[in-house]
């Protein structure tokens, strides 16, 4: 199911786990991670870090923190990038949303928020990825996907798309 909504993604209320547009390194400067990152705390990015050391993320992977000071269960990072600043593509986007409804079915998560990927720093153009999450995640009835944006241009691009289904 698909949910969206124009918002802070680290103030929402009603959910156990966020997702971050993140790089493959785990810093957390700008964009949603930087966002993030100060609302948590450094901890988040730390682990970040940590996670990415240890696992050599790459572009299209998906790794977990916990949530600092925020009120969530975990943070899933969605690596669209290797390094920070970096251009992603729609491709890497596509790898992350598959990788995220994995896990959540494996961990048996059933309602989650994320932002509109790449869209930012990534310099993917926001309809494209827009037309992929209401692809993606339109056909999943037993997770809620809740897309939160500060911008009001993705949210209605999401729309669009979903209302002409």
């Amino acid at each position: 199911m698909l949910k969206y909504y124009v918002g802070d993604i680290t103030k929402i209320q009603e959910v156990k786990y966020i997702c971050n547009a993140a790089n493959g390194i785990g810093i957390m400067g700008a964009g949603v991670a930087g966002a993030i990152r100060r609302a948590g705390g450094k901890d988040i990015e730390n682990q970040a870090i940590q996670q990415c050391a240890i696992n050599n993320v790459q572009p299209g992977d998906i790794y977990i923190t916990g949530a600092g000071t925020l009120p969530y269960k975990e943070v899933i990072h969605l690596c669209t990038m290797k390094y920070p600043g970096s251009a992603s593509n729609i491709e890497t986007i596509e790898k992350c949303l598959e990788n995220l409804i994995n896990y959540c079915k494996e961990e048996g998560i059933t309602d989650i928020v994320l932002p509109a990927l790449g869209t930012g720093i990534g310099r993917v153009h926001k309809s494209l990825v827009a037309k992929t999450y209401v692809n993606m995640f339109s056909q999943i009835s037993n997770i809620t996907f809740n897309i939160l944006d500060i911008n009001a241009d993705f949210i209605t691009l999401i729309d669009m798309f979903a209302t002409s289904r």
